[in-house]
Formats: C-alpha cells, sequence, structure tokens
C-alpha cells in the first residue's frame, strides 16, 4: 500500500495538498508552454480536514485527519480473514505547542453504525495499530530508513508537527458511513468526522 509505505519524524511545516503531477512526457519532450529546465513539483503532504480533535487526557494535543483508506495490508499484523483495516493518516501537534508530549495511538478510537454488532476478539473498537511519528521532510523524503518516533512510548517535540499512519481492524462488511475519530476514556466523548474514505492502491 503507497500510503503506509512512507514513514518519517517531524517538522514545524504545516500540510498542503497533494504532491504534484510527473512530468506528461516520458520522452523528456517539454510540453507546449513549459520550459523545458523547469524542475518537478515538490512533494507535499494532502491537506489536513477539519474540524479539530482536541486530546484533553495526561498529555493535550490536537489531531486532524489528512487521509482514511481501507486497507487488507498493514505493517506488523495484517488483517484476520473477512476483515479489513481503516487506516487513517494523522497530523499530530502539542497544544500548547511549547510542550513535548506523549500521543500513544491507543487514547483514539474510530466509530462507525456497525461497530456494536461486530466486536470479536479481533475487532475490539479501538485503534490496532499504527507507524511511528514522522516529521513532514521524514514522511516525504524519508524513505525507507526513517525511523520516526515511536507511537506508544516516544516523546514529541515541542513545536513541531508530526504525521503518521494508525489503524483500527474492521469487518470487511463494515458500514463506515459517518465514522468518526474519538478520544477514549472521557465522559463527554470528543469526536471529529473521519471523513471520504478510499481503498488503498497497491
Amino acid at each position: 500500500m503507497t500510503a503506509l509505505s512512507a514513514c518519517g519524524n517531524g517538522d514545524t511545516a504545516d500540510t498542503a495538498e497533494a504532491g504534484g503531477d510527473e512530468s506528461p512526457a516520458a520522452s523528456g519532450t517539454p510540453s507546449p508552454g513549459k520550459n523545458a529546465t523547469a524542475q518537478p513539483e515538490p512533494k507535499k503532504m494532502p491537506s489536513a480536514r477539519e474540524p479539530v480533535l482536541h486530546v484533553d487526557g495526561k498529555y493535550t494535543y490536537t489531531v486532524q485527519i489528512l487521509k482514511a483508506e481501507t486497507a487488507v495490508n498493514v505493517p506488523g499484523t495484517p488483517p484476520p480473514a473477512g476483515t479489513m483495516a481503516l487506516t487513517l493518516l494523522l497530523r499530530v501537534e502539542a497544544e500548547p505547542r511549547n510542550r513535548s508530549i506523549h500521543a500513544p495511538y491507543a487514547a483514539l478510537a474510530i466509530d462507525y453504525p456497525s461497530l456494536k454488532d461486530e466486536l470479536d476478539s479481533h475487532i475490539g473498537g479501538v485503534l490496532d495499530g499504527a507507524t511511528p511519528y514522522m516529521t513532514e521532510d521524514q514522511m516525504l523524503y524519508g524513505g525507507e530508513g526513517a525511523k520516526g518516533i515511536d507511537s506508544v512510548f516516544g516523546t514529541l517535540q515541542p513545536n513541531t508537527v508530526y504525521y503518521h499512519w494508525a489503524w483500527q481492524i474492521v469487518s470487511e462488511k463494515a458500514n463506515l458511513e459517518g465514522a468518526t475519530l474519538c478520544e477514549r476514556g472521557i465522559s463527554d466523548v470528543s469526536c471529529i468526522p473521519v471523513g471520504d474514505i478510499t481503498a488503498a492502491e497497491y
């Protein structure tokens, strides 16, 4: 899955729209009206979706969704037969920005209409895994060598925006319409809509 293959450790740059297209001419012949020496467009992160989720646990921070995909392949343990992973590309930043934080992925969960009917030994209604936290440069240019910061025990540095993929196991037949990302363990549940969900490309 192309989505989960990019991981890295973070800088302060905010998100922007998804990366530019390749040159239309494989032979190297420039398109009409374009400079033959023009450089390719730089890679960019997808735009962060609104609204913002404010996490108010032991550490306070904000979470935004950039992309949502269903996938049958994720790092580590693959989804069991009859299930898939709902994966989210997340933007995470301390609130206030000048503090170091811990932001374990297990502090969040995805809720959706058919969840209660699907709960079993594989589907627990909480995030099941995540890639390391990375800066924008690491996500875009770090490649396989970018290690990032552990998504459970790692410390996120102040004044730095981080990105990572997190996922939850769901039924292949799950009704994901209106799915939300929520903070776990609070009486007054705080959630944001997941938004459009696409199938991951491999």
